[in-house]
């Protein structure tokens, strides 16, 4: 089977659910550049032989893999769509969706650029606390930055123990389908997996997919969101529906949580969902209509905004 040589990191079956009409393309926008322009999803989120790589000078791909797991969830998805319900999911399908979300997690550029820059960092951490002349010998190889072939390799590593790894934390939220109109649209980022937790900040941060109060977001089409929130998010909105009675926002939560039908958002809550894309994005931005004052205003305020969410070493 022929492999394709412009690799996607993010699918172009859900990118084209971000489109109006026939035309075929989306508007971008660069982070790093501020600019703007339009082309075809077949471009986009995509770098040529991006999955492809050497071990012993021989070739290696999980390109086949990743096309088979994107066939598997593409239907799937459209199902959602179509139904504009998450009943029509079974326990199968929704294991699917675990899997696949698992390894979009852990396939983007975003996740790749983390290897690059954790040898920097820990370098940093070394030289803060022992000085710029600190004797770094002993661990050469641990602060030496990967070349592309051994982000490769690291990646695919990581992809290839995604299903295993990370899918339970996907099964084990609540899944809510969250709604919104054409005149509020939903954006898509190159890094699609959008994570915020307004709970208090831990040691080690309060964005990982198990962490308490997690709530995490999975834009499907221009329309409509996957949103996955921690389970002790039930028992809070269940105390609020008590104290604000039936007609509260609280309320409406719980029952999207148990129908599965479309929660309705604000566009203040479009807002922070674009806001998060926007956050999470490595470096591109895309959308239906060519608006991205929002994310203008963002790299404004937060220089930090222009590449995806950094790790630190503390």
């Amino acid at each position: 089977m022929a492999i394709a040589k412009i690799q996607h990191y993010v699918p172009q079956f859900l990118l084209r659910n971000f489109l109006i009409g026939k035309n075929d393309k989306l508007h971008v926008f660069d982070k790093q550049t501020e600019k703007v322009f339009a082309t075809n999803v077949k471009n986009i989120a995509a770098e040529s032989r991006f999955y492809d790589f050497k071990i012993m000078d021989q070739d290696l791909t999980i390109e086949p893999g990743l096309s088979k797991i994107e066939d598997m969830a593409q239907p799937i998805i459209s199902s959602i769509l179509e139904a504009d319900s998450l009943t029509r999911l079974t326990a199968e399908d929704r294991a699917t969706l675990c899997i696949f979300l698992a390894i979009q997690f852990t396939r983007t550029k975003w996740f790749r650029e983390q290897f690059r820059e954790l040898p920097r960092q820990l370098e940093g951490w070394i030289r803060e606390r022992h000085g710029e002349d600190a004797d770094l010998s002993s661990i050469a190889q641990h602060i030496k930055v990967p070349d592309e072939n051994e982000l490769a390799i690291v990646a695919a590593r990581s992809i290839a123990r995604a299903a295993k790894d990370l899918s339970v934390h996907f099964a084990n939220k609540i899944w809510v389908l969250g709604a919104t109109e054409s005149d509020y649209p939903f954006i898509i980022g190159d890094n699609p997996i959008g994570l915020q937790n307004m709970t208090d900040m831990g040691p080690y941060g309060n964005l990982g997919l198990a962490v308490r109060g997690i709530e995490i977001y999975f834009p499907l089409s221009l329309r409509r969101v996957l949103a996955m929130w921690c389970p002790s998010f039930e028992n809070l909105f269940r105390a609020a529906a008590l104290r604000d009675g039936a007609a509260s926002g609280a309320q409406q939560v719980l029952a999207a949580m148990e129908s599965g039908s479309p929660l309705a958002y604000t566009p203040k809550h479009v807002l922070n969902f674009n806001s998060i894309q926007i956050r999470h994005a490595e470096r591109f931005i895309f959308s239906s209509n060519g608006d991205f004052a929002l994310a203008r205003k963002m790299l404004s305020d937060h220089e930090s905004y222009r590449v995806g969410p950094r790790s630190t070493t503390g």
